[in-house]
């Protein structure tokens, strides 16, 4: 729920502000499932697709792991 009573969107975080981390995370995450299936299609093996779905899925989880991390040692 946000402040004013109203249950947030998938773009809200819980007090209501606006997240595009939220957007951008799941634009990384998709796009690391489209180059991991697309690595997996040509049969990569020189590793480069692997690399590349791997910087992407990083890319999905890291920065709102750090973000949480970084709010509670600001806020506590």
């Amino acid at each position: 729920m946000s402040d004013n009573g109203t249950p947030a969107s998938f773009l809200q975080e819980d007090n209501g502000n606006q997240s595009c981390m939220r957007l951008m995370c799941c634009v990384s995450l998709v796009a690391s499932i489209m180059f991991g299936y697309l690595a997996l299609q040509r049969q990569d093996l020189s590793g480069n697709g692997l690399y590349i779905t791997l910087a992407f899925l990083l890319g999905a989880f890291a920065p709102k792991a750090l973000q949480k991390a970084l709010e509670q040692k600001i806020s506590g």
